[in-house]
């Protein structure tokens, strides 16, 4: 299932403006040069850039690393390489709310827009109980939900680019195999918690897959979205929490406000308890270039090992995925070594 956010009309008229002011210079994607292809988010980039073979186009993603997903304006810039895109990746479930609008335009002009979690049956979504009616749009906590989109990329490039077939399919089949291979080492991570401290607490509600998939409970002092604000019930509840269980840390998110939480350390602090505040996690966005966090798979297992260290797990399958990868731990990508040296990313010089 797809869902897609309409925006008001006080937000959608001033791009509307903006959108016809373009229109003129817009030109029609040329099937004789390289594509332009544009995704949303750094988690979608990722899965779409391995998937598309170098000769074929270029993979820009609009949302920088470390930027707020849910929060995010789209610029001039972004309405011309969206509106100029032979295509178009986002997450959907409506992640990318305020750009909605634009993609549903380039698809109604011919850019093909796809939202890769559309594919997922609808009873492995999940729904929160605030009563907003909306979905977690947080799949790729979930490494086995993430790993399922690769279906619907895959098909949508073999449709635009029939000759390529072959390359598209072999790189699929290798991506899918490396994804499994995470989602088992951050399953026998996260199994390694001891039971008192397997609780994890985090700035906003994103690890919701993350929880179900891997069997850890989750609180957090913010909902699914990150636009209002922690209230005093809110960093209260937590603190009875944290001091019932004697967690040793929570941890702040690298695209979210730590301020609610620095709140909750110094209620727990005040009752006589200590608190670590750990961190970042990376939930929204991918880490700057150069961190170990910056692909997906690089995200999920620095989550992975943060989580699992500060809260008395082990990280040797971390090592057995260093070990097997040919990586050093301290390698700024932990990437797919089975891709081809084109978009190897595994294995970076410093």
């Amino acid at each position: 299932m797809s869902v897609r956010s309409t925006l008001s009309r006080r937000e959608f008229f001033p791009w509307l403006a903006v959108l016809s002011g373009c229109s003129t210079g817009m030109s029609s994607p040329s099937l004789n040069r390289p594509a332009s292809i544009v995704a949303s988010t750094g988690m979608v980039g990722d899965l779409v850039r391995e998937l598309v073979p170098p000769s074929l186009g270029e993979v820009t993603t609009l949302i920088r690393p470390g930027v707020d997903p849910h929060l995010y304006r789209p610029t001039r810039a972004d309405l011309l390489k969206v509106l100029n895109a032979r295509l178009i990746f986002s997450s959907g479930l409506h992640l990318e709310g305020r750009m909605d609008a634009l993609f549903e335009r380039a698809d109604r002009q011919g850019r093909p827009s796809i939202a890769i979690t559309s594919d997922i049956p609808e009873d492995l979504i999940i729904y929160p109980d605030d009563h907003s009616g909306r979905p977690d749009p947080h799949v790729w906590m979930d490494v086995s939900l993430w790993r399922a989109t690769l279906g619907l990329i895959s098909r949508t490039l073999k449709d635009v680019f029939p000759e390529a077939q072959d390359e598209i399919a072999r790189r699929e089949a290798q991506l899918s195999d490396v994804l499994a291979r995470l989602d088992k080492t951050v399953e026998e991570m996260v199994a390694s918690i001891p039971e008192p401290q397997r609780l994890l607490v985090t700035s906003h509600d994103a690890f919701a897959y993350f929880s179900r998939r891997y069997h850890i409970p989750v609180e957090s002092i913010q909902g699914v979205t990150t636009d209002s604000e922690p209230g005093v019930a809110d960093i209260d509840r937590l603190v009875d929490i944290i001091c019932s269980r004697k967690l040793p840390a929570i941890f702040t998110e690298s695209s979210v406000n730590d301020r609610g939480l620095r709140a909750v350390v110094e209620g727990v602090k005040a009752r006589g308890h200590d608190l670590i505040l750990a961190g970042p996690l990376y939930t929204d966005a991918l880490g700057e270039p150069g961190s170990p966090a910056d692909t997906y798979v690089g995200m999920m297992l620095e989550n992975a090992r943060q989580i699992v260290s500060i809260l008395g797990g082990s990280t040797a399958p971390l090592d057995r995925w260093t070990e097997s990868s040919g990586n050093t731990h301290s390698s700024s990508r932990y990437l797919f070594k089975s891709l081809s040296p084109a978009v190897k990313m595994c294995e970076v010089d410093h």
